[in-house]
């Protein structure tokens, strides 16, 4: 009886292990940061300091290098005192009130008892209207003078890259005292917090993977399988005609930095 009963369990591993196996199936694929940044100046100049190394954390808009920039401070401080010079708008603004002032006593005299001649109220009037027309002028260029300081300002800035995320530097291109061409790459960085992890799937697989849904994803850390859950938030609306798969996105949470972005992993998927 007992004999029976094993070969039933053998035949039951026989032919249901088979089925389970071709069941499931593996798709490889990588993880890859959520943030990441390739940086360089937006200008051209001389590489003054660089104020980080490869390694170091950094946090969203740190100062991590800079290049000369003697010439575009002293632009700014320059630009600032002429927009802070108020005097001609000041005296343009006194002048225009003064003949205000004597316009309509002028006015007043000639409409009661006819002191002031036609002529001389004409005058005034007309230099009433000069004195309006060059106070306008002066606030007019002193908002200009306000914009060309905030230019200056601007120009300055970009002599300082900082950090758009916060993140870890990981390359550094260029050194202290070398010419930066604009657009040059100077400096990479990447946030391993929070990954995707990318693979290929075949189409048939797809109706089980709707966006928000958890998943684990295996990931082989050393000698070790680790698992890790994650959102999928990304499938494909296309299938690549060549080879009939569609590409997913997995979210996964890398607090623990335990995965490097780069590595592979694999999903372990039910048709």
């Amino acid at each position: 009886m007992h004999k029976f009963k094993f070969f039933l369990l053998f035949l039951m591993l026989v032919f249901l292990f088979p089925i389970v196996s071709f069941s499931q199936q593996r798709f490889k694929g990588v993880t890859e940061s959520v943030n990441k940044a390739t940086l360089s100046s937006p200008v051209d100049g001389t590489i003054k300091e660089i104020l980080v190394k490869e390694g170091d954390w950094v946090k969203k808009d740190d100062p991590l290098i800079r290049l000369y920039r003697r010439e575009q401070e002293l632009e700014v401080s320059l630009r600032y005192k002429l927009w802070k010079n108020k005097v001609s708008l000041k005296a343009a603004r006194l002048k225009e009130k003064n003949m205000l002032e004597l316009l309509s006593a002028s006015k007043q005299l000639y409409e009661t008892n006819h002191s002031v001649s036609k002529e001389e109220l004409t005058r005034l009037q007309i230099q009433f209207d000069q004195s309006h027309l060059k106070r306008i002028e002066m606030e007019i260029r002193e908002e200009q003078e306000r914009i060309q300081y905030e230019i200056a300002k601007e120009q300055l800035s970009k002599r300082i890259i900082c950090s758009p995320i916060h993140a870890v530097v990981t390359k550094i291109f260029c050194h202290k005292g070398e010419r930066s061409k604009a657009n040059q790459q100077l400096l990479k960085l990447v946030n391993p917090k929070i990954c995707f992890f990318k693979c290929n799937i075949e189409e048939r697989f797809v109706s089980t993977l709707d966006t928000g849904k958890t998943i684990e994803v295996h990931f082989n850390i050393g000698n070790k399988t680790l698992k890790k859950n994650g959102e999928v938030v990304y499938v494909s609306p296309v299938v690549d005609p060549a080879s009939g798969l569609m590409k997913i996105k997995v979210l996964i949470d890398n607090s623990d930095l335990v995965i490097r972005p780069g590595v592979s992993g694999q999903l372990l998927m039910h048709p």
